[in-house]
């Protein structure tokens, strides 16, 4: 639970730092995280969801570990 915790902002916070997603994008993409951190498989999906919203995530999950 704790390793997942951390999963989660690691992502909010590379999210909050992208200077290619809009601010628009960066709410979706907060609310939508907000919504999957209680659903045990979010992880493995949400890198196609939030990649819906900006593909620009990808290059980021993968630049902190999460692909």
């Amino acid at each position: 639970m704790i390793q997942r915790k951390k999963h989660f902002e690691d992502i909010k916070n590379a999210v909050e730092k992208s200077q290619k997603i809009t601010e628009d994008e960066k709410n979706l993409m907060h609310k939508r995280l907000e919504e999957w951190y209680l659903e045990d498989e979010a992880m493995s999906i949400i890198p196609d969801i939030l990649a819906e919203i900006s593909i620009e995530i990808r290059p980021i999950l993968k630049e902190i570990g999460l692909l």
